[in-house]
């Protein structure tokens, strides 16, 4: 005997499409209740920075830092917690609380990239990480030691075509947008070199400076007190057009060595989960840093151009900076464990 087929009764339905409904209201409503009862920031807020002291990114969160901390009226300490190319400080927020009181500058590699060539990392940054707001540009700069014999980018290309794997460049780390792009130069050049990995900037230019490295991508703001001394030579810019500050060096477009295309950025990053309230507090503190005249003027010294996205902008960004770094780094197989 076919029994009819039980229908769910006029409340169960009505509940059901009351909860379908709400929830987004109740999440939107939760958030205005954490932005209602909670007074942020109330206490210090710790900024990660995953490499050392003395290159771009300390320099530029430190700028930041303290116009984000005159603007949220509290103190902001800057942490320095360095090793596996960025990978060991950015997980280390990643996995911190997401209440808004522990923040961290990225750059493109740990977060688009990280995931492809760290198969144990402790986390993934797309999905464990939030962009608050990206922050600079750093124009990158193709250096070579001052006592180098090679006075031009054509010397240095003939001096790595008639001895390869003899010349050495230093970078970040592997998989760091600098290493990527001096991979991508060897590529487009037809040459070969040694790659060999530092734990931070300030590193990479003393070696330079004394020939213990033969060449690398440096961003300007780090390198340039070391070429205005002599102890380094800059042949080339990775910029689409040439720097006011170097008006003689030439653009790597127009050595010929086309479709390298090399940016450092750097933004600002929370763990996933953090309010919105908290985030958007955030972002509009970074904005009235970046705005800051003194900032500028600072940014400027260090040849950093303000690169400022928040809200849908800067997810938006994030998602294109993924797919855009994936399909270069993909290809290059690159596994560190």
């Amino acid at each position: 005997m076919n029994h009819p087929k039980t229908l769910p009764g006029r409340r169960a339905v009505t509940k059901t499409i009351l909860s379908t409904l709400c929830s987004p209201i109740l999440a939107m409503a939760a958030a205005d209740t954490w932005a209602q009862t909670t007074t942020y920031p109330d206490k210090p807020i710790k900024w990660v920075v995953p490499v050392s002291a003395g290159g771009g990114m300390d320099a530029v969160t430190r700028i930041v830092s303290a116009g984000m901390a005159t603007a949220l009226k509290q103190p902001i300490v800057v942490d320095n917690r360095t090793g596996a190319a960025g990978t060991i400080g950015t997980g280390y927020v990643a996995q911190s609380a997401p209440d808004g009181y522990t923040v961290l500058t990225i750059d493109n590699s740990n977060f688009t990239t990280a995931h492809l060539i760290f198969s144990k990392l402790a986390y993934a940054a797309p999905k464990d990480l939030k962009l608050v707001a990206t922050l600079v540009r750093l124009p990158l700069v193709l250096a070579v030691p001052g006592e180098s014999p090679s006075k031009s980018f054509q010397d240095f290309i003939q001096s790595a075509k008639a001895d390869p794997g003899k010349i050495s460049y230093g970078s970040p780390g592997v998989g760091s947008p600098l290493h990527v792009g001096m991979e991508l130069l060897q590529t487009r050049t037809g040459t070969k070199m040694q790659h060999v990995p530092y734990r931070g900037m300030g590193n990479i230019l003393t070696d330079l400076s004394t020939g213990t490295i033969g060449a690398a991508l440096v961003d300007f703001g780090s390198a340039k007190s070391f070429a205005a001394s002599g102890r380094i030579k800059i042949l080339a810019v990775a910029t689409e057009k040439r720097l006011a500050q170097l008006p003689d060096v030439p653009t790597l477009d127009e050595l010929e060595v086309k479709n390298v295309p090399i940016s450092l950025w750097f933004a600002l990053a929370v763990p996933a989960g953090t309010p919105e309230a908290a985030v958007t507090r955030l972002a509009h503190a970074a904005q009235s840093a970046l705005e800051s005249p003194d900032a500028k003027s600072k940014f400027e010294t260090i040849g950093a151009q303000v690169f400022l996205k928040t809200g849908s902008e800067v997810t938006a960004f994030g998602r294109e900076q993924v797919a855009f770094w994936e399909s270069i780094v993909k290809p290059m197989a690159i596994k560190l464990d």
